[in-house]
């Protein structure tokens, strides 16, 4: 959990003060110097989705893009009772938003409002047809964390209750505490995956877990992902993404442990690579160095771009710069760049590329984890930007 996520942050989206005030439809966007008003499928900095009011703030956004090209995009919400996460969809390649949904715990009375998860069923699983969209999150309260899964049949404009994923304490990052955090869902080999963050093993701080359904009801067991023997080692945050030349899977995680920090990262990145994306703990974790000098730093993001070369490009984000780490050797530890891009750090960023606009690059944004609390008012934004530029500027 990023910097020692305390429990007081965390209810600041669970336990908000209460607004009934309707999501306000998304504001013109903003742009910066150099980068035209945004135009569908162009290349754009900055364009908001949503611009919070009130004691609202954004941050920890996730998306999915649906199998007729259409972007849908939430964000972790604080400063709205019960919370909720908004639901934004965009056709034109992230030039225009409109909001179509919230997503409400329906079975808890806890809210539902940190860390979401958003996928498609690219294939039926259980009684679920492909097309289905997926969101989970952790719904939370003083009584524990629950990772839960919620479907929509009709492109998220309406979600209903599936099943309880995992269960854990109250929120809490001290360790020897048993809270659940962070999900991240893969349809994979006719089956649903969720990775989270996992607290209760009483041999480790914090370990990086999976479980299977092949119903989306049914869970197996709790599968170990990345877990280290040192106890204070909290590795967090995982997110998946596959390289086709390579035929392997990588998972990126960030990899804490306890006041110590890597080429000056408290919370340093670390990745593994895999033939199956059920066997990360079989791989060796690698770490993100740019010149023997520069790490990344906290909740990574990894997708893969086909454009780059034979093996096409890795791109990584975190959560305290406005770069984007690259890797155009499949992976090879000695291989990372740092690239600049006009979009803002952003607590917990996600990145996306296009299914078929491979060199657009998308980075949501939002607030940074400092400067939670302030009432600052960052909107939810999408910035485009050429993956081919962005690969020049070294």
């Amino acid at each position: 959990m990023m910097r020692i996520f305390s429990f007081a942050l965390l209810a600041q989206s669970v336990f908000a003060l209460p607004d009934a005030s309707p999501a306000p439809p998304s504001s013109p966007g903003a742009c910066t110097a150099g980068y035209s008003k945004p135009q569908p499928w162009g290349f754009f900095a900055n364009n908001t989705i949503y611009t919070p009011t009130g004691t609202e703030s954004v941050t920890y956004p996730r998306h999915v893009e649906l199998e007729d090209g259409t972007l849908l995009a939430t964000v972790s919400r604080s400063g709205r009772s019960p919370a909720a996460f908004p639901v934004f969809e965009s056709k034109d390649g992230g030039a225009s938003w409109r909001w179509i949904s919230d997503i409400h715990d329906q079975v808890n009375g806890w809210g539902f409002g940190a860390q979401p998860a958003l996928t498609e069923l690219t294939e039926p699983i259980g009684h679920f047809a492909a097309g289905t969209v997926l969101a989970s999150g952790n719904s939370a309260s003083n009584n524990g964390t629950r990772i839960d899964l919620y479907a929509s049949t009709d492109k998220g404009r309406s979600w209903k209750f599936v099943s309880h994923i995992a269960q854990g304490g109250r929120p809490n990052t001290t360790n020897g505490a048993t809270p659940i955090w962070e999900p991240y869902l893969l349809v994979y080999n006719h089956s649903l995956v969720a990775y989270y963050s996992d607290q209760r093993d009483p041999l480790h701080g914090q370990k990086l877990s999976h479980q299977v359904s092949t119903d989306l009801v049914n869970w197996g067991p709790v599968v170990d992902d990345v877990a280290y023997d040192e106890y204070i080692a909290r590795p967090g945050m995982t997110v998946v993404s596959y390289i086709p030349p390579i035929d392997q899977w990588i998972l990126v995680h960030e990899f804490p442990r306890g006041n110590s920090s890597s080429h000056g990262s408290h919370y340093p990145v670390y990745y593994r690579l895999a033939k199956s994306p059920l066997d990360f703990r079989l791989s060796e974790g690698l770490p993100i160095v740019i010149n023997g000098e520069v790490a990344p730093n906290a909740s990574p993001y990894v997708v893969w771009s086909s454009v780059g070369g034979p093996n096409g490009t890795i791109i990584v984000s975190d959560a305290d710069n406005k770069v984007v780490y690259t890797n155009q050797a499949g992976g090879h530890v000695d291989k990372w760049e740092l690239h600049d891009t006009p979009a803002g750090a952003t607590y917990s960023r996600s990145i996306h590329i296009f299914k078929n606009h491979q060199d657009s690059l998308v980075l949501f944004g939002g607030e940074t984890f400092d400067d939670m609390g302030l009432h600052l008012l960052t909107p939810f934004t999408a910035t485009v930007v050429s993956l081919t530029d962005i690969l020049k500027n070294w």
